[in-house]
């Protein structure tokens, strides 16, 4: 008979955690600060700092091939890049079906992962539980990473119909031992959700940013810079790769808020143009009222 586990999760002691960039290396710094026993392999295109992590006890194990990790262990975290996350999937969909474990992915975009992942089959779709924890921040990689990351923090599945209970209940128990607090939705829905208050916001002060430094004669204002524009502009700083990635794998949603977004700046173009300061003022307070309402503490659970 095996023996029961130690670790706050029953029969999950093997935990392979692939890209231990800002959210696989918080996963991977959160589970030891727990101080208990649990063996955890890392996947990862850096040679040289997997060799690190595990001379430093942060892993146990490398991972040479990432198609075997679903045999060997009881949790696997899947947190590549969106593109990379998609590949990743529609290589080893069968193996995912086949194997022990449960998996998990942390991309912002859900219904390309669950296109990628209908391809292994029925048995895929069983055993991975879609996930997005909402804790990123403009730094990236290893040195980013942090334990208590997820503390706090929203964390989003977005189950298939034919997902398996266990599976689900593994993945809730598991961002809730991290910190999270966990919300379910559809895969649509959440790319809806986010293209609107995650996406549109990355992409519109890129634009913002990018109209600035298209002007020659724009390059010395920063030297006069407030608040306002430290504000606006903090998401600026983000890795550029990594946000291309995520916009064109949620372009659609994205699109249709880019429109609506347009929609409402035209409007105000035209208000600004007529010189119709009652108006624009109506359309400043209906933005401070959402502003005010979105700020009140949420009411219960997303679930």
């Amino acid at each position: 008979m095996a023996s029961p586990s130690l670790f706050p999760l029953p029969g999950i002691d093997r935990i392979a955690v692939c890209g231990v960039g800002l959210i696989g290396g918080s996963i991977v710094r959160a589970l030891r600060a727990m101080g208990r026993p649990v063996h955890i392999t890392g996947f990862d295109t850096d040679a040289a700092l997997l060799e690190r992590l595990r001379a430093e006890g942060w892993i146990d194990e490398i991972a040479q091939e990432g198609g075997a990790l679903f045999d060997s262990h009881d949790l696997v975290v899947l947190c590549q890049p969106v593109g990379c996350l998609v590949e990743f999937i529609e290589e080893h969909g069968a193996r995912i079906g086949t194997g022990r474990a449960v998996c998990l992915d942390v991309a912002s975009v859900k219904a390309p992962v669950a296109a990628a992942l209908a391809h292994g089959g029925p048995a895929a779709v069983a055993r991975f539980v879609p996930s997005h924890p909402i804790a990123g921040k403009a730094l990236h990689g290893w040195a980013a990473s942090e334990a208590g990351l997820f503390e706090g923090k929203r964390c989003v599945l977005t189950p298939d119909a034919g997902t398996d209970r266990t599976a689900l209940d593994t993945a809730q128990a598991f961002w809730s031992l991290l910190g999270a607090q966990v919300a379910t939705m559809p895969a649509s829905a959440h790319d809806a959700v986010y293209a609107a208050i995650s996406h549109l916001p990355q992409v519109l002060t890129y634009a913002y940013l990018h109209s600035l430094a298209a002007r020659p004669d724009a390059r010395e204002w920063p030297a006069y810079q407030g608040s306002g524009f430290v504000g606006f502009t903090r998401l600026g700083s983000s890795d550029a790769a990594l946000w291309a990635d995520i916009a064109v794998h949620n372009r659609r949603p994205l699109i249709h808020e880019i429109d609506c977004l347009s929609d409402a700046l035209a409007l105000m173009r035209h208000q600004l143009a007529l010189g119709d300061a009652g108006a624009l003022a109506e359309s400043f307070e209906a933005a401070r009222h959402f502003h005010a309402e979105s700020s009140r503490p949420a009411a219960g659970s997303a679930d």
